[in-house]
């Protein structure tokens, strides 16, 4: 099977079906919602719980004592997702003991939550869960404690709604595509059944190299990803199955010429594919090439095995290129918007600042990730680093937006940092344009009385916090009152926060994707990070970077990463 119209197509052309959304991509985006409630809100554990889950089980979770199923109190929480869900409001407990409904469910023994504070989330108009606060002691909840949370369970509902509608077009995907596949796994069916009525002879030995050949082409070529790769495959299986003495291809779209050997046994084949070219076989002897060459020249008499032999070698051929050219046009579309995304940074004589991006390991992501740096009037430098939600174009093509927009605001009017992430914040909601982005927006300004020293100010919209490394090389994370991510639709202040900068020491703005990996705390994360940064605080500022990353990165990257750095001189 294989020779027919259509062969070889596979996932990646579309030929088979769309890749689910696995349970661990599902917990990964939720736990960064729970790892949010932990740090905003300063509690013990934060918990993503939906309707249909056990009460053992949870969508999201960070801080939860190990292991979770085990623990006598996860019905408490089953108990309190369900209220949430039939009544449809937060449920508000300071003291769990002091409430008659949910304390009769606490464990008589072992570690247990004593105060809970749970709001609603919502999918498709309706309460589908609930989105959980937990502290190991009594805590009184405060109004700000309620918005905050309510705040991040509109973004963690619009996920929950992206994932659904995301699930649904996956499924409607999937079912033309299946029909497709039928219509023509139909085609191939009834032509490969006119082939076999038309052949007359039993199986022979070149009957066995020819089924060898196609199934070493459809398992070799599964695997290739460019042009090169292909060609390879194809001239191993030209020289191990046709006796070939070279297979060379000419692709004159895309710069690819076969040598022109002069050499009277050779057979020129066109390509089948969507790409204009042509495959030229060459056999060292005579007596090697008549076979082939007199199938090629048949002038439409019935086809024989050698003849569907080199029609299926060039089909499987011309398929695997299409497949390894849109690849390439997508990795060089994915690369040439990621390079368009990164800031050339200014020049300055008293300031001087480095950056890196370390893209995920999947070719086809372009992430969401970026940094910028901004000379402002009144002798300012305004930098910034974000994250856009999103692993693909549309994150990356937001993120260019919400860094153009940003840009366009400092040089026209700049503020403080928390004043000007207000007016973006105002400026992506006027101009319709959703975002669930996190960033910190910090400032320098000329010290009025110390000329060596520059006045800090930063601002953050729900991303961790920028580290100082003094000169000395002692590490600090800068922390500030927290706020929320963009696209929240919540007034609330946003807060600026203050501090020095001296002459030789360093500021580092990151995202999650440096310090972030599965399994491991966001404190921890920044912890590394200082440690690094310490041992490596004399080098120049570039060579620092690169140290770090070299630390903190693995060679193969879940998530995109950016870092910005700013010494003082």
């Amino acid at each position: 099977m294989g020779e027919g119209p259509g062969a070889g197509r596979g996932a990646e052309d579309g030929g088979g079906p769309p890749r689910p959304v696995t349970a661990d991509e599902i917990r990964l985006s939720f736990d960064r919602y729970t790892r949010l409630v932990r740090d905003v809100l300063g509690v013990s554990a934060a918990v993503v719980s939906l309707s249909g889950e056990d009460a053992h089980a949870s969508a999201g979770a960070s801080g939860l004592p190990a292991p979770w199923p085990q623990r006598p109190w996860a019905p408490l929480m089953h108990a309190v997702r369900q209220t949430v869900i039939e009544k449809g409001i937060p449920v508000i407990l300071p003291d769990v003991r002091e409430d008659e409904l949910f304390a009769p469910m606490l464990p008589a023994a072992g570690p247990t939550p004593l105060a809970l504070l749970a709001v609603p989330l919502t999918g498709a108009g309706r309460v589908v869960g609930a989105l959980c606060a937990l502290n190991a002691e009594p805590r009184k909840w405060t109004d700000r404690d309620r918005h905050l949370l309510t705040g991040l369970s509109a973004a963690c509902s619009s996920e929950l709604n992206l994932r659904d509608s995301r699930a649904e077009a996956r499924a409607r995907q999937h079912e033309a595509e299946s029909a497709r596949q039928a219509a023509e796994q139909d085609g191939q069916q009834a032509w490969v059944l006119q082939q076999r009525l038309q052949r007359q002879s039993a199986v022979s030995r070149r009957s066995a190299r020819h089924s060898r050949l196609l199934l070493a082409m459809s398992e070799a070529l599964t695997a290739t990803s460019t042009v090169d790769s292909v060609v390879e495959v194809v001239q191993e299986a030209a020289a191990g199955y046709l006796d070939a003495e070279s297979a060379e291809f000419e692709l004159a779209q895309i710069g690819y010429r076969a040598s022109g050997s002069d050499r009277r046994h050779t057979l020129a084949v066109p390509l089948s594919g969507a790409l204009p070219g042509r495959l030229t076989l060459t056999w060292a002897t005579e007596q090697d090439a008549e076979p082939w060459i007199r199938a090629g020249r048949s002038n439409g008499a019935a086809p024989d095995e050698v003849e569907e032999t080199i029609a299926a070698l060039v089909h499987y051929a011309s398929t695997a290129l299409d497949r390894a050219i849109l690849l390439q046009e997508r990795r060089s579309a994915a690369a040439t918007l990621q390079h368009a995304m990164l800031t050339t940074l200014p020049t300055l004589a008293d300031v001087e600042l480095a950056a890196r991006y370390v893209p995920a390991a999947s070719a086809n992501q372009v992430g969401g990730d970026w940094y910028d740096a901004v000379d402002v009037p009144g002798d300012s430098l305004a930098v910034v680093i974000g994250d856009v939600a999103g692993h693909d174009i549309e994150a990356a093509a937001t993120m260019g937006q919400v860094r153009s927009i940003l840009r366009g605001l400092l040089v026209d009017r700049p503020q403080p940092p928390a004043q000007m992430i207000t007016r973006l914040d105002a400026a992506l909601a006027r101009l319709q344009m959703p975002t669930c982005s996190s960033l910190v927006l910090a400032r320098l300004e000329a010290h009025p009385t110390e000329p060596s020293s520059r006045r800090l100010s930063w601002s953050s919209a729900g991303h961790p916090a920028p580290i100082r490394i003094r000169a000395d090389g002692h590490a600090e994370l800068l922390t500030g009152e927290p706020d929320l991510l963009l696209g929240i639709p919540l007034t609330l202040p946003r807060n600026n926060s203050h501090a020095h900068l001296e002459s030789g020491d360093t500021l580092v703005l990151y995202t999650d994707g440096l310090i972030q990996k599965p399994g491991r705390r966001l404190a921890d994360g920044q912890q590394r990070l200082m440690t690094s940064a310490e041992g490596f605080h004399t080098l120049p500022l570039p060579e620092l970077l690169d140290r770090v990353l070299r630390d903190l990165v693995t060679d193969a990257p879940d998530d995109d990463c950016a870092v910005l750095a700013v010494r003082l001189r």
